[in-house]
């Protein structure tokens, strides 16, 4: 007897499809229009990811921020697509007898981090939590060390698009908050404007996230402004003209909206690496536009007094964030509360690390200890110390510190090498990008914790960009969208 299982993995699938096609007919025909419709949609997103795995991790990309903000306990419906689409990688591994694991990041690091979570987990304070955060960095590794494996290297543009326009759609939602006043009244600037913070409800990590996608929309803006003249005649050409520079210019818009003075640095600071590392040229261009200010400066020229008021008193606060003029020691005001509750969870912080200087007081923890070292006057833990640096000290102690920046700076080596061994390319322009992503989580995390809302995604699907950019997948040649350009 001939059974279902025992056909060809083709046919199998030939008849599911034929099978979800049918369903789908019957659908139409026996329910009401809008519960057909949406089971007809639900059938048709089924057939896709049956047939193009990878789709799953374009939609992930697309409503990341949306998704990772809902939470049903500890899990979101980010992590049932991460869940998917890891699920859909082995079965279609399994179905082409090509399952295999090979790193293609840089690995060693990321799983010496993921023991020290484990060991700090063991002495939490809360469990719960720290599995929580445990869960967190465990996904992390499955989507850099595995999507790269199961990503057609064909389609690592598709995901740059979908990264870029949810940052978009970001940004358009901020600008309207922004414009029309849209939040709470503590988010008001100047009785004109309002703080944009997007789906992230704080200015401070939607500022991260724009941040965090900026760098490579300048680059690659760079790079279809210097592939147009080649190409002029292809619609992609015109496509990416258009794409690259309008999604940089509406999410730098997004974020200055914001009006997060960590953002602010964030940005320049990733801006001024894609200038130095995308080319000669616009390396040339920064030295120039240094040079520029610094014999303005001299001379005289630049006048703060010329810039609008709110935006100098937004920076002039900067210096305190180092300890400078004893800020924790003058009397609090709207004006310098922000800076004094960062101070003191910096403070507390530090204390925290003092009670467990090795392994911390657990993953996902200081909200669990923050009570025993809090300062007087400031008894809201917040959830984080507002220092990633120091908010990995306290929970993950001085083992944990270590493991992250060798984590860290292992995987900005490997985007650098990137950059550097395909020049003149869309991978060039990509890995410079994702360099620019770096740069800003390394600056911006001196003054809050962006590992939130699912931006450690975010940051593993740059990275897998990148990967797919450089490697074949399985099965395939060295073909890519870009072979031509490297």
């Amino acid at each position: 007897m001939v059974t279902a299982f025992s056909l060809p993995a083709n046919r199998r699938r030939a008849l599911l499809e034929t099978g979800l096609v049918v369903a789908a007919a019957l659908a139409l025909t026996w329910l009401p229009v809008p519960v057909g419709a949406l089971l007809v949609l639900g059938l048709t997103a089924a057939l896709l990811t049956l047939i193009f795995p990878w789709i799953v991790w374009i939609v992930l990309a697309a409503v990341l921020p949306v998704a990772a903000g809902l939470r049903y306990g500890p899990a979101s419906p980010a992590d049932g697509l991460i869940a998917v689409g890891l699920a859909l990688w082995w079965a279609d591994g399994v179905r082409r007898g090509s399952l295999r694991l090979q790193a293609v990041l840089p690995a060693t690091a990321l799983l010496v981090y993921l023991a020290v979570l484990l060991a700090a987990a063991v002495g939490a304070l809360d469990l719960g939590e720290a599995l929580i955060e445990v869960v967190k960095w465990v996904e992390f590794a499955g989507v850099v060390v595995l999507m790269p494996l199961a990503f057609p290297n064909r389609r690592a543009e598709w995901l740059v698009i979908a990264l870029l326009a949810a940052a978009m759609t970001q940004a358009g939602i901020g600008l309207y908050q922004f414009i029309f006043r849209i939040g709470p009244d503590w988010f008001l600037i100047q009785g004109r404007f309002m703080r944009a913070s997007g789906v992230f409800r704080q200015p401070n990590p939607y500022a991260g996230y724009l941040g965090l996608t900026l760098p490579v929309a300048i680059s690659l803006s760079f790079y279809a402004v210097s592939r147009f003249g080649e190409e002029h005649r292809r619609l992609v050409a015109w496509t990416r003209l258009v794409f690259y520079p309008v999604s940089a210019v509406v999410i730098a818009l997004g974020l200055i909206a914001s009006w997060s003075r960590g953002g602010w640095l964030g940005a320049i600071a990733g801006a001024v690496v894609v200038l130095a590392l995308y080319s000669r040229r616009t390396a040339g261009l920064l030295a120039a536009a240094a040079a520029t200010v610094a014999l303005l400066a001299l001379g005289g020229t630049l006048n703060p007094a010329g810039l609008p008021p709110a935006l100098t008193t937004r920076i002039a606060d900067l210096p305190a964030y180092f300890g400078l003029g004893g800020a924790l020691d003058q009397p609090i005001t709207d004006e310098n509360f922000a800076v004094i509750e960062r101070l003191a969870h910096w403070v507390a912080a530090l204390r925290m690390w003092e009670l467990r200087p090795w392994l911390g007081v657990g993953p996902g923890n200081y909200a669990a200890a923050y009570a025993s070292v809090a300062l007087p006057r400031w008894d809201d833990p917040l959830g984080h110390a507002h220092n990633i640096y120091l908010n990995v000290l306290a929970e993950t102690g001085l083992a944990g510190l270590l493991a992250f920046a060798a984590m860290w700076l292992s995987l900005g080596g490997w985007v650098l090498r990137q950059a550097w061994r395909t020049r003149d390319s869309f991978t060039h322009a990509l890995a410079v990008g994702v360099a620019g992503v770096l740069t800003h989580l390394t600056v911006h995390s001196v003054f809050d914790n962006l590992f939130v809302q699912g931006m450690v995604i975010h940051l593993a699907l740059w990275l897998v960009a990148v990967a797919v950019s450089v490697y074949p997948s399985p099965g395939s040649t060295r073909s890519s969208l870009h072979e031509s350009e490297n």
